[in-house]
């Protein structure tokens, strides 16, 4: 359970609340991962609320704060100093998060005796919190997925082939259709429905727009975030 809670607190401070001005202040300062670090800090001292009165717990926050930092500093560098942002850094990244993740889980499951305390609630619903992990991952990271998918499908492709990252406004509803799509995954049976409709709102209201091929793409790309999320949910449940 502890690494369950954990890749949730990470995918709350990594995604939802890492807002545009969060990410800003990551990239033109060497000193702006701090706020977004300490964000997630606050993420993990919540979902391990019922075992703070262990000093272990406070090593393991401090010990994924300082990891994160150490993450962050290097994707931010080698970004800018060897290769431009891409789908592969963001994955190694995401990757190298979870595994930091893992690895403090373990030592706290080997260390802790979670029997000792009295844990009730979403804490204690091992399939609500890989439900709103899924959700949430599907919904918020699903935007940068997205985005390195159409530059790599349109590079070369167009006469124009820079794809701008959607601003806030422009990301909204791709939350809702990837959160719905997911939770159609989840639940299964005729709400597998749901995951396919999801999207054909804003195809449908867009598809006399000229960019109708880039729309088409980012549904299906979000449809298949959709669908691996909900269906992780089913496999680790």
């Amino acid at each position: 359970m502890f690494f369950w809670s954990l890749l949730l607190a990470h995918v709350i401070g990594d995604f939802p609340l890492q807002t545009d001005a969060i990410f800003r202040l990551k990239t033109k300062y060497s000193w702006g991962v701090l706020p977004h670090v300490f964000i997630c800090s606050i993420m993990n001292v919540l979902v391990l609320i019922p075992y703070l009165t262990d000093i272990r717990i406070w090593i393991a926050i401090v010990a994924l704060a300082v990891i994160h930092i150490i993450l962050d500093r290097t994707k931010i560098s080698v970004s800018e100093k060897i290769a431009r942002d891409s789908f592969f850094q963001f994955f190694i990244d995401q990757v190298l998060h979870v595994f930091s993740v893992w690895l403090v889980a373990l030592w706290l499951t080997k260390s802790v005796d979670r029997n000792a305390y009295t844990v009730v609630g979403i804490l204690a619903n091992k399939e609500l919190i890989l439900q709103l992990t899924a959700y949430i991952f599907a919904a918020f990271a699903g935007v940068p997925i997205i985005y390195y998918a159409l530059k790599f499908w349109f590079e070369g492709k167009t006469s124009d082939p820079s794809i701008p990252y959607p601003n806030f406004l422009q990301r909204v509803p791709g939350y809702f259709e990837r959160f719905l799509a997911t939770l159609g995954v989840v639940w299964g049976g005729w709400w597998l429905i749901l995951t396919f409709s999801a999207f054909l709102p804003r195809i449908v209201l867009k598809w006399t727009d000229e960019d109708r091929l880039l729309l088409i793409v980012s549904a299906a790309v979000g449809l298949i975030v959709s669908f691996i999320c909900g269906l992780a949910v089913h496999l680790f449940v």
